[in-house]
């Protein structure tokens, strides 16, 4: 059985809806990379701190990670045992994003995977880097994961509901 799990995809693909999923269903710790790497106002910690704030999950034996940030892959490949990749288009990720955001504004529904003391925030940095994604991080992503995960479970989905947590854990 599968105790070592990152979760990569774009913004909005739903990497922290399946990790709190798989964690619900297996009792794993969670690991929110976006609440170890950034401030409460959104910007990234020192990087040179990324190696040892990781710990925090490189040395235990379970758990299940989510969060991109590519300087940190490396780490993360190597430590884990199964990687999920979302892969959704450019479009369904604004869509989702621009939910959230207004859904969390109005008070609907908690952000998952951020420190609950960080207002979502949208800017055009962000958005660019979030129409750029499929194009650049996501095939660097997955060259990464071509290049060094031979020896581990690989699985793409396009769909949450494409993976089946009572198969793959049981």
């Amino acid at each position: 059985m599968y105790k070592k799990i990152i979760i990569l995809g774009g913004s909005g693909s739903g990497k922290s809806t399946l990790t709190n999923n798989i964690a619900k269903h297996t009792g794993y710790p969670i690991y929110h990379l976006d609440e170890l790497f950034l401030e409460s106002d959104f910007t990234m910690k020192d990087k040179t701190m990324w190696p040892e704030i990781s710990k925090v999950f490189l040395e235990q034996n379970v758990g299940v990670v989510d969060g991109n940030y590519g300087s940190n892959l490396p780490l993360r490949v190597k430590w884990a045992d199964l990687i999920i990749y979302i892969d959704i288009s450019t479009w369904l990720q604004i869509y989702r994003i621009l939910k959230r955001y207004f859904n969390v504004r109005l008070g609907k529904e908690n952000r998952i995977g951020i420190s609950m003391k960080s207002r979502e925030k949208i800017n055009l940095n962000f958005l660019i880097w979030v129409l750029n994604w499929n194009r650049t991080r996501r095939n660097k992503t997955l060259r990464i994961l071509e290049e060094q995960a031979s020896d581990k479970k690989v699985i793409i989905i396009h769909r949450l509901s494409d993976l089946d947590l009572e198969d793959l854990f049981n």
